[in-house]
This record gives C-alpha cells, sequence and structure tokens, in this order.
C-alpha cells in the first residue's frame, strides 16, 4: 500500500511546492476606483517588451510642476489585439493617458487607454477592452 501512495504523495507535494510559479500579480496594487486623466503628456520612452508593454511620460501636475511616470499595459502580444504595434509611440509624441495610479501615491499605473494627437484610441488588453463600445471599467 505504500508504494501506491508515494507516487501521488511526490506529484501533490510538487505541485503544492509549484503553485507560486502559476500565481500573476495583476491590477491589485493600482487604485481601480479612481481613474486618472493625463493631457499633454510627452512621451519619454516606450517599451515593447514582455512580460508588460511600458510607456514612460512626462506630465504637469497641478502646482505646474513635472512628474514623470511609468504605466504598464498587457504583453506585446495581448496589446496587438487591441492594435498596437512597437512603433505606436515615440519620444516626444503628445498623448492623452487614461490610466489607474498606484495605490501607494507613485508615479505608476495601469493603462485604460491613450489617445494619440491624431485622435487614435489605443486601448490595454486588460483594462480597456472595448466591450459594446464601453468597458466596464473604462475611464470616460
Amino acid at each position: 500500500m505504500r508504494s501506491k501512495l508515494m507516487p501521488f504523495a511526490l506529484v501533490v507535494g510538487l505541485l503544492t511546492m509549484g503553485s507560486p510559479l502559476f500565481a500573476h500579480h495583476g491590477a491589485a496594487a493600482y487604485n481601480m476606483s479612481k481613474p486618472v486623466v493625463m493631457k499633454g503628456a510627452v512621451v519619454t520612452r516606450y517599451i515593447w517588451a514582455n512580460p508588460h508593454t511600458l510607456v514612460f511620460f512626462d506630465a504637469k501636475d497641478d502646482k505646474g510642476g513635472t512628474t514623470h511616470w511609468s504605466v504598464e499595459l498587457g504583453s506585446p502580444s495581448a496589446v496587438a489585439l487591441m492594435g498596437w504595434n512597437r512603433t505606436s509611440l515615440k519620444s516626444g509624441d503628445v498623448i492623452t493617458v487614461y490610466m489607474f495610479p498606484a495605490k501607494n501615491g507613485n508615479p505608476v499605473g495601469r493603462i485604460n487607454k491613450i489617445v494619440l494627437a491624431d485622435g487614435t484610441l489605443l486601448r490595454d488588453s486588460q483594462t480597456g477592452a472595448d466591450n459594446g463600445g464601453r468597458a466596464d471599467n473604462d475611464v470616460k
């Protein structure tokens, strides 16, 4: 009987120890109930790489100072399905950013959507899906 249980116990043990490998952080770090809109943001860097596409931009705050932001989107393969590509943004582009900021107040966030100067709308794969005209958590 012992020899029959050993392989089963070994498999269960390995699966239990390996479960953190399947975890994903999601959007828990972001305040999904307080969306922010930043008009006139200037792209400083755009990284098309796994695991997340990143956009860095400068935006004016209420006091006229400049804050450097770092925001994430889905993976390149996911946002490509939403119309993004490796040349969607470039340094110097002026954009309007709709995002969910970090809960801890740091200048980081999760993109909902970006509107380019020519009016082109680029949505995120996780938070900006277009479900019949507007996502449930879409920033207006």
